[in-house]
């Protein structure tokens, strides 16, 4: 739970691989946070090191776009940017094979369809969740899911090598209390489809946190409410995309789920059902999540680990949430309204071609 910690922890787990060392991220910056793990990376003695990033982070520095005017209005972000390619050039000028996943089309139009995941394979050892390597990240509330284990490292580093080779795909493995599931980006409405089976067998009560919950994950939560579950929403009034919060807020009040804001921006994500089962990983519940983004999400029925989740994931949360925020219902309805033109676009993007490429 949190970045610094999570990141204390992988060091030393990449520190000690000598067989393979695979990271990747969707947001990859030459920042502090993500010096420090490029540098881990580079003093690892691994024999197979390589890393994917997302082409996102050719066009999105501290949560910001890189290009004109903004860029040229903030010098530092010009720096970071460069700062971020030298990064990069230098693990490969390292011998640290480097690759980009789904470099951008002509006008962006394939912008939705991002490689959204988060993962370290150390040997047997393996990292996913939602924390990506820059210092805006590693400031937001987040946590990583650590797992050992060969049957599930070699699961994930199978996906990480489909990912490079250009050719992603829809997989899952069942382990000992634990479902493994990599989503492609195509074919990601069975994921909806069990996620949405889980929320109708709930029984008591639902907890998710999230700061970009959306449709249609939204629907069969109200669902769940209107016959008597208790579901209650954990999510960030200081969002970085408050278009979402308003919907969210919106949706909640007319269909009665409980809100519970915290102040500052978390990242996490989580959906824990009955106290039985605990859904986390990359995916934010959200309509670009499901119409084309690939993620990496695990189902946990291990009630050892539930009970961690709830007692330093959830009641930490629900200690430092506030109370005397609101949005205008005008502002929700017009948030929902342009979020479901988003998702046309989304939409449009499912079937855009995945792939991989050299770092350059």
């Amino acid at each position: 739970m949190g970045a610094d910690v999570f990141w204390r922890r992988a060091a030393i787990d990449c520190a000690k691989a000598s067989r393979r060392l695979l990271v990747q991220a969707m947001t990859f910056e030459a920042d502090a946070a993500g010096q420090s793990v490029a540098e881990a990376i580079s003093a690892s003695r691994a024999h197979d090191r390589r890393v994917l990033v997302d082409a996102f982070s050719r066009v999105v520095i501290s949560d910001r776009w890189v290009g004109w005017p903004e860029s040229w209005l903030a010098p530092e972000l010009r720096r970071e940017a460069q700062a971020t390619r030298a990064m990069f050039g230098k693990l490969v000028a390292g011998g640290v094979p480097v690759r980009v996943t789904n470099p951008f089309t002509p006008l962006m139009a394939n912008y939705p369809a991002r490689n959204h995941k988060k993962l370290i394979v150390a040997d047997d050892v393996v990292y996913i969740g939602g924390v990506n390597f820059s210092d805006h990240n590693f400031a937001w509330r987040d946590f990583m899911l650590r797992l050992e284990g060969a049957e599930a490292a070699d699961f994930l580093a199978g996906d990480f090598q489909a990912t490079w080779n250009g050719d992603p795909r829809a997989a899952a493995r069942d382990l000992d209390q634990l479902r493994l599931i990599s989503l492609d980006g195509r074919a990601n409405t069975r994921f909806f489809a069990e996620v949405e089976g889980l929320i109708a067998d709930a029984r008591r009560e639902i907890v998710v946190m999230s700061a970009y919950l959306t449709f249609p994950f939204t629907a069969p939560l109200a669902a769940a409410a209107r016959r008597g579950v208790a579901v209650t929403l954990i999510t960030p009034w200081r969002n970085n995309k408050p278009l979402v919060r308003d919907y969210l807020l919106g949706f909640a009040r007319r269909h009665g789920l409980g809100v519970r804001l915290l102040e500052d921006m978390s990242h996490a994500k989580g959906l824990l059902i009955d106290g039985e089962t605990l859904v986390v990983g990359s995916c934010n519940f959200d309509f670009v999540g499901l119409a084309a983004e690939e993620e990496l999400v695990a189902v946990i029925r291990s009630p050892a680990l539930i009970e961690d989740f709830r007692r330093r994931v959830v009641d930490s949360a629900l200690a430092e949430t506030v109370e005397g925020h609101s949005v205008w219902p005008l502002a929700a309805t017009l948030a929902g309204g342009a979020l479901k033109l988003a998702e046309l676009v989304a939409k449009a993007a499912r079937g855009a071609r995945r792939t991989a490429v050299d770092w350059r």
